[in-house]
């Protein structure tokens, strides 16, 4: 990587890395009750918390326009990174006022003292990271027409839907995630030559990307329900907000199989019928 790229990469692992560290303590804050106060306010130390993995998500957003090759140099590119860090906005955080914008602004003003430290000192051995760019508005929709013409999605889409598609099972994330792992299924896509993948999301605000497999999580998130599919579009992973994920794709779905002895006993339930039979 040059200059350009390691100032990149180095940005967008501080949100990263960060993001998580805030969510942690929010979480844990969150499960003692120290969230919010008796009248259903959030307590100071929450607002001390959350804006700031909000806020670096939006930057994160924003950054992976980006891929760094792009940048001209290093100038260039701390140029454009620092445009990110001090303007970049999402749902969560545009037009929040007082305590909210001074917890995100001085989170943003980390970043960007810690990226002008890291230049000044001159940047070197920086560890790569997996490829992840955000889509522009024009290859989102392009992508969700392709998506709905070739698998007949609208929004919610098979096991919450009917009827069932060709060659697609449903199965319970949890058993899916806990007897085949995701590991497994970024191996069978590697071994089928798959490097780079789409992922699109149920909500308009969320950001959607092109990525590696090794960077690719199909889970239910924040950014509402995902779909993860190839260019070609033969194969599509669907998880939704009901615990399911759901396998599409003649090749994908019989390698699926093969590892997994018991598929059949995990295809999905909702959780009246799981609470009904003790699973």
């Amino acid at each position: 990587m040059n200059q350009a790229e390691q100032l990149h990469t180095l940005a967008r692992r501080y949100c990263m890395v960060m993001a998580g560290y805030w969510g942690r303590k929010y979480s844990r804050l969150m499960n003692s009750g120290g969230d919010r106060t008796e009248g259903g306010d959030y307590t100071a130390e929450a607002e001390e918390l959350f804006p700031r993995y909000l806020v670096l998500d939006a930057i994160l957003a924003e950054l992976e326009q980006y891929d760094g090759a792009e940048f001209a140099a290093e100038e260039d590119a701390h140029k454009k990174i620092l445009s990110a860090v001090w303007n970049a906005q999402s749902l969560f955080t545009v037009n929040k006022p007082g305590v909210f914008q001074r917890t995100a602004e001085a989170e943003r003003q980390a970043l960007a003292g810690y990226l002008e430290k890291r230049a000044a000192a001159g940047i070197s051995h920086v560890s790569p990271l997996p490829y992840r760019r955000t889509l522009s508005e024009i290859e989102r929709t392009l992508l969700w027409e392709d998506l709905s013409g070739r698998w007949e999605i609208r929004d919610f889409w098979y096991p919450l839907t009917e009827p069932k598609p060709p060659e697609t099972e449903a199965f319970m994330e949890d058993y899916f995630a806990a007897e085949i792992g995701f590991n497994a299924l970024r191996a069978i896509l590697s071994a089928h030559g798959i490097g780079r993948i789409f992922e699109l999301r149920e909500f308009e605000h969320s950001p959607e990307y092109q990525l590696d497999v090794e960077g690719f999580n199909p889970v239910y998130t924040l950014n509402g329900e995902g779909y993860w599919f190839s260019a070609e579009m033969d194969w599509v992973i669907y998880a939704s907000h009901e615990n399911s994920i759901t396998i599409a794709g003649e090749w994908l779905l019989a390698e699926i199989k093969k590892i997994w002895p018991g598929w059949e006993e995990r295809r999905w339930l909702d959780w009246q019928e799981r609470q009904r039979r003790g699973i």
